[in-house]
C-alpha cells in the first residue's frame, strides 16, 4: 500500500487541477444532451455546404454557385475524359490523313547518270545478286564480263579466298551445286 499511496501523492503534486476535479465529482468534461445523436447530420450538412451541393441559411454573393470554365476541367473527371477525347482525335487524324502519291522509280532515277549508276553497283556489288541485275536491266549479259568487280585484288589473295571457301562448305552443299 505504501507505494499506491506515493504514486498517488506523485501524480496529484504532477496535476492538482485534475485531482480536485476528480474528488469533485467524477466526469469533469460533459458532452451537451443528444450532441452524439445529431453529430452525424451535422457533419454532412457541413461537408455537402463545403462542396457547394447545399447552400447555408447565409445569403451566397453573387456568382458563388458558378464556376469558370477552367475550374470545370480541372475537376479529374472532366480532365481524362477530354484528353480521352483530344487522344481520340489526333488518332484519327493520323490514321486518315491523306496519303502522299507514290515516287515513281524512274523518275526518281531520272536524274543519276549511266556512270554514277555504275559506279554505285560497282561499290556495292555484294548487296546485288547478278540474276536481279539481270532482270532490272541495270546491266546486260554483254556488259558482265567487262565490269571491274574486284580491280584491286591480285590471284593469289583470290585462290586463298576460294581455298577458305572451299574448305567451309559441307559436302551436301557442294553435292546441290553440282
Amino acid at each position: 500500500m505504501k507505494e499506491k499511496d506515493k504514486i498517488k501523492e506523485e501524480l496529484d503534486g504532477l496535476s492538482p487541477l485534475l485531482s480536485k476535479m476528480k474528488e469533485e465529482g467524477g466526469q469533469p468534461f460533459r458532452a451537451p444532451e443528444g450532441y452524439f445523436q445529431g453529430l452525424p447530420d451535422e457533419v454532412l450538412r457541413r461537408a455537402r455546404a463545403e462542396e457547394g451541393l447545399i447552400r447555408e441559411n447565409r445569403a451566397a454573393p453573387a456568382g458563388a454557385g458558378r464556376t469558370a470554365w477552367w475550374q470545370w476541367l480541372l475537376a479529374p473527371r472532366h480532365a481524362v475524359s477530354l484528353a480521352t477525347a483530344l487522344l481520340l482525335i489526333a488518332a484519327g487524324a493520323y490514321l486518315f490523313r491523306p496519303q502522299p502519291a507514290g515516287i515513281d522509280p524512274a523518275e526518281a532515277l531520272a536524274g543519276i547518270s549511266e556512270e554514277e549508276a555504275e559506279a554505285y553497283v560497282c561499290e556495292n556489288i555484294g548487296e546485288f545478286e547478278l540474276e536481279l541485275m539481270l532482270e532490272a536491266s541495270v546491266v546486260s549479259a554483254d556488259d558482265v564480263p567487262e565490269m571491274k568487280v574486284l580491280p584491286d585484288i591480285d590471284q593469289k589473295e583470290l585462290d586463298l579466298y576460294l581455298e577458305d571457301l572451299i574448305d567451309d562448305i559441307s559436302l551436301d552443299e557442294l553435292e546441290e551445286i553440282l
